[in-house]
């Protein structure tokens, strides 16, 4: 059986630009309701961190956007491919 990141992966390829929220999204279920997991921002963690393990490919990242629904805030997380694969994007504090 896969464990809850694998199975985080696998639905951010399957969903393309919807994305996975940790709830339920309009007709979306989210990933309590998919996977079973209340810890998404730590299974997609996981996956940033396994890329060397393979989990992601070398063309494939993990975007983060801010969504607003009804003045709640939250994140969806959507896989998308490297403008330069290999190359990893990370932001700075200034």
């Amino acid at each position: 059986m896969a464990t809850q990141t694998e199975q985080v992966v696998a639905l951010l390829r399957s969903r393309g630009d919807k994305g996975v929220t940790q709830y339920d999204l309009g007709d979306l279920p989210g990933a309590l309701k998919l996977i079973g997991t209340a810890r998404l921002a730590s299974r997609i963690n996981d996956a940033r961190q396994q890329r060397s393990l393979g989990l992601l490919r070398d063309d494939e990242e993990i975007v983060t956007e801010r969504v607003s629904v009804n003045g709640k805030t939250f994140a969806r997380y959507v896989l998308r491919k490297r403008a330069t694969p290999g190359l990893i994007q990370t932001s700075l504090d200034w």
